[in-house]
């Protein structure tokens, strides 16, 4: 497997090179030597602002004509389950100015009921499309998510009288993102709320 390094100044960086199409993601770098389409490569992709380095293990997908003016650059798929989305993070983070995930999430679509901490009562219900032990996306209806704005605190709610606290991060249009508050969380509740759904 060749070992390629990679560097980017910044998230941005990052973001503009990375590849949404294929369905595991990928980059497109920039590499004079001879990569073969279908050869093995592990990378290690470094963004230079934050000193930040994510190894991720893939293949060339494309490898453009080498008299095109593209010729240098060459696409990566990751392979299944490799953990591009904490290097998806750490990029948005810096860009977008937000903590950047510590633990790797994992896509799901559950059920999931939840009310906001200002004294609501009123329990809403939504979905969970992803879920790590740091955090979670959640898609709910309109009326629920106008109200949620970053910095407000909501409290997940899960079976036997379970409950998790959490910071909203970042809301767009249906989705929240929202990082668990560990300070707060009663102790052993974040664990059996994570494992019920992994």
């Amino acid at each position: 497997m060749r070992q390629i390094e990679v560097s980017f100044p910044s998230g941005k960086e990052v973001l503009d090179a990375y590849w949404g199409f294929l369905s595991n993601g990928g980059l497109v770098i920039r590499h004079r030597d001879e990569l073969a389409e279908g050869e093995a490569v592990a990378l290690e992709v470094v963004i230079q602002s934050s000193q930040r380095r994510y190894k991720l293990n893939g293949q060339v997908v494309r490898r453009p004509d080498l008299e095109a003016p593209s010729r240098d650059r060459v696409v990566i798929a990751f392979h299944p389950g490799e953990p591009h989305d904490l290097l998806l993070s750490a990029a948005w983070a810096e860009t977008d100015n937000v903590p950047a995930r510590r633990h790797r999430r994992f896509p799901l679509d559950a059920s999931i009921r939840f009310r906001d901490d200002r004294g609501h009562e009123h329990e809403h219900r939504g979905r969970l499309l992803n879920l790590s032990f740091g955090g979670c996306c959640l898609r709910a209806d309109a009326r629920a998510t106008k109200e949620l704005a970053s910095g407000d605190r909501i409290v997940l709610l899960g079976d036997a009288g379970v409950e998790v606290p959490g910071v909203v991060r970042w809301a767009r249009a249906a989705d929240v993102g929202i990082e668990f508050d560990g300070q707060t969380t009663p102790a052993g509740a974040l664990d059996t709320f994570v494992r019920k759904f992994l």
